[in-house]
C-alpha cells in the first residue's frame, strides 16, 4: 500500500498557512515524492483571494478590518473563500504519481473521491455532480461572482444540491497541489458583509446543517483522513 505524509498543522495565519502550502509544493517539485495530505485552520479567520482575482471588488476591505479578519492571496486560482469554522485540507503530491491523470479535472475527480468519502463517514451524503446539474440551475448568477461558494464549477461535490466544500488545484513542473475548504459551519450573512455577492444559503450548506449537530474538528479531520486512505487504497501516516 502507497504511504502519504500526514500533517496536521492546526491554527494559523492567512500568511502562515498559504506559506507552508507554497513550500510543500515547492518541496515536490524539487523531487519529494511522497503524496502529503495536511489539515490546517485559520486564526484569526481569514478571506482567501484566487491567485488572479481584483482584491478590490472581491472582498469588502472595512468589514474584515471591523470583524480582524485577515485577507490574503493563494497560489491557486477560484474565487474569495471565508475561511471561518472550517477545515481547510490539502494534496501535494507529482504529477507521475500512479494515482494521478495528468490532467487537473482528472486529478480533482480522484481527490473528490476522498472528499466523498470523509462525508459519507460523517454521516453525510455527498455526491460529485457536473456543472449542468441541479446547482448550475440553483445559482443563477454572473460568471464573476467573486464568491467561491456563490459560483459553480465543472465539477461540485454537493449534499442535497447544495455546495458544502470549495476546491481549486495549481500545477507545476513535476507537481501539484489543490487545497479547499470544507465547511463545518457556515454564517451567510457573515460571508455576504465580507465577500460582496456572498451568502447564498439556498445554494451553501455545512457539516453542522446537515448533521443537526455540533461537530468537533478531531471528528472530522478522522473521517476525512479515514476517507482519503480508503477511497485511494494509501496508507496516511
Amino acid at each position: 500500500m502507497t504511504a502519504w505524509r500526514y500533517l496536521d498543522t492546526g491554527p494559523a495565519s492567512g500568511a502562515e498557512n498559504m506559506a507552508m502550502d507554497e513550500k510543500l509544493l515547492a518541496e515536490a517539485v524539487q523531487g519529494n515524492a511522497v503524496p502529503v495530505l495536511r489539515f490546517y485552520t485559520w486564526d484569526p479567520p481569514a478571506v482567501s483571494l484566487g491567485r488572479f482575482q481584483d482584491e478590490a471588488s472581491s472582498v469588502n476591505l472595512a468589514a474584515c478590518r471591523k470583524h480582524g479578519f485577515d485577507i490574503i492571496r493563494r497560489i491557486t486560482g477560484g474565487r474569495a473563500v471565508l475561511h471561518w469554522r472550517e477545515l481547510t485540507y490539502s494534496v501535494i503530491s507529482p504529477i507521475d504519481h500512479d494515482l494521478f491523470p495528468n490532467d487537473v479535472l482528472g486529478t480533482y475527480k480522484v481527490l473528490a473521491a476522498g472528499l466523498i468519502a470523509g462525508f459519507v463517514r460523517l454521516g453525510v451524503p455527498a455526491e460529485m455532480v457536473s456543472r449542468s446539474g441541479v446547482f448550475a440551475d440553483m445559482v443563477k448568477r454572473d460568471s464573476k461572482e467573486p464568491a467561491c461558494f456563490s459560483s459553480p464549477s465543472w465539477y461540485e461535490i454537493l449534499v442535497h444540491g447544495r455546495k458544502i466544500v470549495g476546491s481549486a488545484q495549481r500545477r507545476l513542473a513535476g507537481a501539484f497541489l489543490q487545497h479547499g475548504s470544507i465547511l463545518v459551519e457556515y454564517d451567510p450573512r457573515l460571508e455576504a458583509e465580507v465577500i460582496p455577492g456572498g451568502g447564498m444559503q439556498t445554494a451553501v450548506t455545512c457539516i453542522r446543517q446537515e448533521l443537526g449537530r455540533d461537530v468537533g474538528l478531531d471528528e472530522v479531520k478522522s473521517a476525512f483522513r479515514s476517507g482519503f486512505s480508503e477511497a485511494l487504497g494509501v496508507s496516511i501516516r
